[in-house]
């Protein structure tokens, strides 16, 4: 649980291994301020309505351990220490106060967990506070505690970018950074509404990128045009502090791209709790294998991969790309068969599993191709309009070579039985069983189709 300046948010794990899927994530509303206000603490209060259903829901789910923290709204406040008796004695659960220090460290271990790779600097804005905090490839850098919540720029009268410019290089200086990974609710929600507003054609947030110019643009548009209205996502308004706060950070730290993270504080507080070797692990990776029930072990992926790359070239991504998708054919079979064909690429593309956008593309074709389907018209629109050409003529060629896999070897992967030779554009199969002549003409059209999109690339 998360107790902040502007909610109460919990979540929900099925179990407490890094791989495992949200089974519950909810939030309330709640003025917490006014609460603490009261002379007494034993009044009727929204705020015990929804920590009262959360504590029924987590009964109900069979929790085990609940881990609360509160952050600026409780930090400095005279009263914390009695409303955190009081909470104990009437709920029986503690609330631990996080410095502004750890709210930015939290933070960033939730980023990473969710962004690997990430490099550059983010920014957590919430309702008391603003944390930044520099990351790279996994590790943190300078961190920093902002009074530059939505709620206390309000309540310091500040309406000008350039106060807020000054504070924040105050602490940073001239320092820039590649990337400005945008978390915390009302930045999150801007990027929710970059997606609507541009007809962004992926509709899951996380991991969403926009050139920095192009951003800019963006939230002058919604300053002039926006203001006063109310978005179509359920009809919540723009926060204008949280456009004041974003455009300043663009222009004191001059990011390439802008990065949204669905991943962050309340990821952090779960990641303490795991094991030394979960937190290591890939979490993508983590999750796929936790969606299919894949045991990896059963599995050569080099031994494909090294197919792959004899008839595609050697590419960064490519044993990425097939080894998820492997693990994804998987669900085929547990698709029920009166689903549509496109419903395994349709899961790829609104996953909660935290791929990056070019991932979840290339998947997607590849999953198309990979079986006696080929992808939709939207899909091919989507990818050509957000994957550069060789990307998803790789994608085509990862899949008709898994489909090659399945035709030969049945659904079940564990080392190729074959294997296949490039000699210019044209490709040889070798077999060690003969094929029946309709596994062969498959194959052998599989085969034209690779060659094809290798061409295309190559030009």
């Amino acid at each position: 649980m998360d107790i902040g300046y502007n909610a109460i948010r919990a979540v929900v794990y099925e179990d407490n291994t890094l791989g495992a899927p949200e089974i519950f994530n909810n939030k309330f509303k709640n003025d917490i301020l006014s609460l603490l206000s009261h002379e007494s603490f034993d009044v009727k209060h929204q705020s015990y309505l929804s920590i009262q259903y959360l504590l029924h829901v987590f009964k109900r789910l069979e929790v085990t351990d609940i881990n609360c923290v509160a952050t600026a709204v409780l930090r400095d406040h005279p009263r914390a220490n009695d409303f955190i008796s009081f909470i104990k004695n009437k709920y029986n659960f503690d609330i631990r106060i996080i410095t502004g220090e750890e709210e930015a460290k939290l933070t960033a271990q939730g980023l990473i967990s969710g962004i690997r790779d990430s490099v550059g600097i983010a920014a957590d804005l919430g309702g008391g506070s603003l944390e930044l905090v520099e990351v790279k490839n996994g590790c943190i850098g300078k961190l920093e505690s902002l009074e530059l919540g939505t709620k206390i720029i309000t309540a310091r009268n500040i309406t000008n970018k350039n106060e807020i410019i000054q504070i924040i290089s105050e602490t940073f200086g001239n320092q820039t950074y590649k990337n400005l990974y945008l978390i915390g609710g009302a930045l999150r929600f801007i990027g929710r509404l970059y997606i609507d507003f541009t007809e962004y054609p992926i509709k899951n947030l996380h991991n969403l990128e926009i050139l920095s110019d192009e951003f800019s643009t963006y939230l002058a548009k919604l300053r002039s045009s926006s203001s006063n209205t109310k978005s179509k996502l359920g009809k919540r308004k723009i926060n204008s502090n949280a456009l004041l706060v974003a455009e300043a950070m663009i222009e004191v730290f001059k990011p390439e791209k802008i990065i949204v993270s669905t991943y962050g504080l309340k990821e952090g507080v779960r990641v303490e709790l795991l094991t030394d070797d979960d937190k290591n692990k890939d979490i993508v990776e983590e999750k796929v294998k936790y969606t299919c029930n894949y045991d990896v072990t059963k599995t050569d992926f080099n031994s494909y991969h090294d197919i792959l790359e004899s008839i595609a070239g050697k590419n960064e991504i490519s044993m990425t790309i097939l080894k998820f998708a492997i693990m994804l054919m998987s669900l085929k079979r547990k698709f029920d068969n009166t689903l549509p064909p496109v419903a395994l690429t349709e899961f790829i593309l609104s996953s909660e599993i935290p791929f990056k956008h070019q991932v979840r593309l290339m998947l997607a074709l590849v999953l198309a191709y990979a079986s006696n389907y080929k992808p939709d018209n939207e899909l091919v629109r989507i990818s050509k309009k957000l994957l550069t050409k060789e990307d998803y003529a790789r994608s085509q060629i990862i899949g008709h070579f898994l489909q090659i896999a399945e035709e030969i070897d049945g659904p079940s992967f564990s080392s190729p039985s074959f294997s296949i030779k490039s000699k210019n554009y044209y490709l040889e199969i070798d077999s060690k069983e003969i094929l029946p002549r309709p596994t062969f003409e498959k194959v052998c059209s599989r085969l034209k189709s690779i060659a094809y999109a290798k061409k295309i690339y190559s030009n």
